[in-house]
């Protein structure tokens, strides 16, 4: 079932980062409010890799460097990982939003 998916895509970056982005199924595509006159878009470009299963992100975690979790299930894993505390959690127009640097 779509609701309990994320897309995850993996980039690399030439300074040698691993970007891991990981967002609920649900928000690819829409367009968060974080003030007034700015905008997060949830873009199939950084976000619209490969549709999972949430018990799948883990993997995907463990090779980032660096993180960016959008969604109540895809932050949910982190913290279930014991990376993120859940006060670290930002909320974006009402949606979980943590990045991790490991």
């Amino acid at each position: 079932m779509a609701e309990e998916r994320c897309w995850v895509k993996v980039h690399h970056s030439r300074t040698g980062e691993v970007v891991v982005a990981i967002c609920d199924s649900e928000l690819l595509g829409r367009r968060l409010k974080l003030s007034e006159g700015v905008y997060v878009d949830v873009s199939k470009s950084f976000y619209g890799g490969m549709l999972l299963d949430a018990d799948e992100l883990d993997k995907y975690i463990k090779q980032g460097t660096i993180v960016n979790l959008l969604g109540e299930r895809a932050v949910n894993v982190a913290v279930k990982m014991g990376l993120v505390r859940e006060s670290a959690i930002v909320m974006i127009d009402g949606v979980p939003h943590i990045q991790i640097f490991l």
